[in-house]
């Protein structure tokens, strides 16, 4: 992977670090399984149940961007917490946006349901313009999320993946299960894609507004 991965980043001036320097790709193992998976997360989004990860200098750059495309009156926020982001969108395109979570709290707030955002539903397939999220971390199993995510896209629609360096191993673990470089997403989109969904873009944001960190948007639509 690491050969593939330079040869993306190669005319960008850059190289990726060997695997003794710095693990591109981390995916946690719950010893528990799935109920310790998910007891940690419903744990983790009580206790952070005020905090706000998105940002309005990042969302509406993804609002212009799917202004640009003619999208915006159906999307879903996977891993919303608090539904900030799905109040955000609404108000921006003017369109039935929803949220998900997987804590019983999401019932708490507007236009929010308790959903794990790896499963299917069948309700939502092809339902939707966009998908946005931040928390792709948070998955037990990202490229399941991915797959499910795809089914719930109207042809033209596309999937928004907010990643910072605070998406990376290195802040993965029990909380964050999945931890990815940026610069090794494009690859795996490339791998767990193939025949189903692609990147079509990447949107660079250079300092997220609520904590400065530069960001990048992962942009994916249909094969």
């Amino acid at each position: 992977m690491r050969k593939i991965l330079d040869l993306v980043v190669r005319p960008f001036g850059l190289r990726v670090m060997r695997a003794d320097q710095a693990d591109m790709v981390y995916q946690h193992e719950y010893g528990g399984g799935y109920e310790e998976y998910r007891a940690t997360q419903v744990f983790h989004n009580k206790r952070k149940l005020e905090k706000v990860w998105a940002d309005e200098v990042t969302l509406t750059a993804i609002v212009d961007d799917l202004k640009a495309h003619g999208l915006g009156a159906t999307g879903v926020c996977h891993g919303a917490r608090n539904g900030y982001e799905v109040e955000f969108f609404r108000k921006a395109l003017e369109g039935e946006i929803i949220g998900t979570d997987i804590s019983e709290t999401a019932t708490q707030f507007p236009h929010m349901h308790v959903w794990d955002f790896q499963d299917v539903n069948p309700d939502w397939a092809g339902k939707f313009d966009f998908i946005y999220t931040n928390s792709l971390d948070q998955a037990m199993d990202p490229k399941r999320a991915l797959e499910a995510w795809t089914q719930q896209l109207a042809p033209d629609g596309r999937i928004y993946i907010e990643h910072t360096m605070a998406h990376s191993p290195t802040d993965a673990g029990k909380m964050d299960p999945f931890g990815a470089h940026p610069m090794a997403m494009p690859y795996l989109f490339f791998t767990w894609g193939r025949g189903t969904y692609k990147l079509v873009d990447i949107l660079e944001i250079d300092a997220k507004k609520n904590n400065r960190r530069k960001a990048w948007v992962f942009v994916l639509g249909r094969a």
